[in-house]
């Protein structure tokens, strides 16, 4: 929809505002054929073109380009998942994901002024673990600066406005709520209603135009400033008339006839609807992917609390089975010390854990438009479903027909070319109808016979200095741009597709291999402390078998939002983030 009057078809910037200039319809040197009845008394001169019609309007023809808004955000799980394993053996280096998709971040907007708009990036579910941007355990996301048509990251904002929150709340609840309050949603639903305003502009040019006009004035008339001599006309010796009055009272109707020109603006303004449309959808598919990712970040830091909770229990429990060995002999206040180290890190990780819940529950109140701080149960889980996706190859053919991204191109080469041939019809004559209807007189109660004017003119260009011809080369250079853009468009949805299924199956991996992991470790830990408690060893084996059982326990934690955050990355892919469920 820099609502663009521009494409936030913008890399960042904004949708092209959907809007085209009105081009002039007289150019330069015009050759004015004025055929019709005139029986006028005291009414203006007839005008060679028309004054102030909207067609002329002077709007800044909106070159709209999108700007790789079909990069579909797909790094989304590795490298933070890697810094939570490391987190587990340094608590007090533990990762924590702060600005997320309820971050407020900018969307491209459109302005009438821009010289191109560009639709924001759909965002791209990474392989992090947490959603970049979104974000489940990833690095926070950057406020993105003005693009300039290279790929970057997207951007959208959290809520506008806040509405009475549930006690809890579903994905699908969660989707709908920041569908109808957050910001990129709302502006898009502006943009829209902005597109269909500019579209009423460019069909003024093929309008009516009707006014109304009256004065009542008192003259004098010097003649010799006309050229005329004392005694020219008998009985008159003075060059000097007046002083005397002028009445006039009268019904101007300016219409368009054919003007090819005005045609294709306002084909180019409906065409800018389109785009604007499409450019919502592309606004709402944002808004659900953010919107899960928040909903994705809660529950991992929920259950990372629950593994945090679990490992504290675990080491309170250690560490009286090392003061009760110590009451009996059999072991040391050395293994009393360590048991109580491994207390004092583990209290420390759930400490985090605490906070990190905390931070992921107000970035998806942020992005929902939910009240801050408010109690709230999330309904729904992570889970490992196994499902098998479809043939790739349907896949990438259903990806190109559902993308909003690939729409959105295709809009844009539509309008541009509308544009362009709105500037080629500048070369081609128009023909106008011009009529008033009034009455004059001296004084609005002393008038003669009403008045009236009627006349068909037509305007041929003949040359501008240039103009028109740099107009068209313009939009020529704009439309070969958009359609390598759609081109580019279609060979990254593919590249989206099959990136989302390669790894989709890597995942699925990572999950029944931490699941087997947390089984051998919990075998490991329940063998330490059966040595420890019969006295053949101390407790080192047991803390050192604690802590692999903490890692496998946060890496299974990890493995899972993982798998959920490509499931998501698969039905954003295919544009369909918005139906997505777990």
């Amino acid at each position: 929809m820099k609502r663009k009057s521009g494409l936030p078809g913008s890399r960042g910037k904004r949708v092209g505002r959907c809007v085209s200039r009105a081009l002039p319809f007289s150019c330069g040197v015009t050759a004015v054929i004025a055929l019709g009845l005139m029986a006028s008394a005291n009414g203006p001169i007839l005008g060679a073109s028309r004054k102030d019609a909207p067609s002329k309007s002077n709007h800044p023809l909106n070159q709209v380009r999108p700007h790789g808004s079909h990069h579909l955000t797909s790094q989304f799980i590795a490298q933070q998942f890697q810094q939570s394993s490391a987190s587990t053996q340094n608590p007090a280096q533990a990762p924590r994901s702060r600005a997320g998709a309820g971050a407020p971040q900018e969307i491209p907007s459109q302005n009438s002024n821009t010289q191109s708009t560009t639709p924001p990036s759909t965002p791209r579910v990474g392989q992090s673990g947490a959603v970049q941007g979104g974000q489940v355990g990833g690095q926070p996301l950057q406020r993105p600066t003005q693009p300039t048509g290279g790929v970057g990251p997207p951007s959208v904002p959290g809520a506008a406005k806040v509405s009475p929150g549930p006690t809890t709340l579903s994905l699908g609840d969660a989707i709908d709520l920041a569908m109808q309050n957050n910001l990129a949603t709302l502006l898009a639903q502006e943009r829209k209603l902005e597109a269909r305003g500019f579209e009423k502009e460019s069909l003024a040019g093929l309008l009516p135009n009707v006014s109304a006009a009256a004065y009542q004035a008192n003259l004098t008339v010097n003649l010799a400033a006309l050229g005329f001599q004392p005694g020219r006309f008998p009985g008159f010796n003075s060059t000097f008339i007046g002083p005397f009055n002028n009445f006039d009272a009268r019904v101007r109707l300016q219409q368009t006839i054919f003007s090819l020109s005005a045609i294709r603006t306002y084909q180019a303004g409906r065409a800018g609807v389109h785009l604007a449309e499409m450019q919502e959808d592309l606004a709402r598919e944002q808004v659900a992917i953010f919107t899960a990712l928040a909903y994705l970040e809660t529950l991992r830091s929920d259950r990372a609390l629950l593994a945090a909770e679990a490992d504290v229990d675990l080491a309170q429990a250690l560490l009286t089975l090392a003061q009760d060995q110590r009451t009996a002999g059999v072991a040391t206040g050395v293994d009393v010390t360590r048991a109580e180290t491994r207390l004092a890190q583990q209290q420390v990780r759930l400490a985090q854990s605490q906070t990190a819940l905390e931070e992921a529950r107000l970035q998806l109140q942020r992005v929902v438009g939910l009240p801050l701080g408010s109690n709230l149960t999330l309904t729904d889980a992570m889970r490992f479903s196994n499902e098998t996706p479809p043939g790739i190859d349907a896949a990438v053919a259903q990806a190109e027909q559902d993308r909003p991204e690939v729409r959105i191109a295709a809009a844009q080469v539509t309008l541009i070319d509308y544009q362009k041939r709105a500037a080629r019809a500048e070369l081609l004559p128009n023909v106008e109808f011009l009529g008033d209807y009034g009455v004059s007189g001296i004084t609005p109660t002393k008038t003669d016979l009403p008045t009236r004017r009627a006349a068909v003119q037509l305007n041929v260009p003949i040359f501008n200095g240039g103009l028109t011809r740099g107009r068209i080369a313009v939009a020529a250079s704009q439309e070969r741009q958009s359609e390598l853009e759609l081109n580019s468009t279609r060979g990254q949805i593919e590249e989206d597709v099959r990136l989302a299924f390669a790894t989709l199956h890597t995942t699925a991996e990572g999950v029944r291999a931490a699941d087997k992991s947390l089984e051998l470790a919990q075998r490991e830990l329940e063998m330490a402390r059966d040595r420890f408690r019969a006295g053949v060893a101390d407790n080192l084996e047991v803390i050192s078998a604690q802590t692999v059982l903490a890692e496998a326990r946060a890496a299974q934690v990890t493995a899972l939002a993982q798998y959920n955050a490509t499931r998501l990355n698969l039905a954003a892919a295919l544009g369909h983030a918005q139906a997505f469920r777990w």
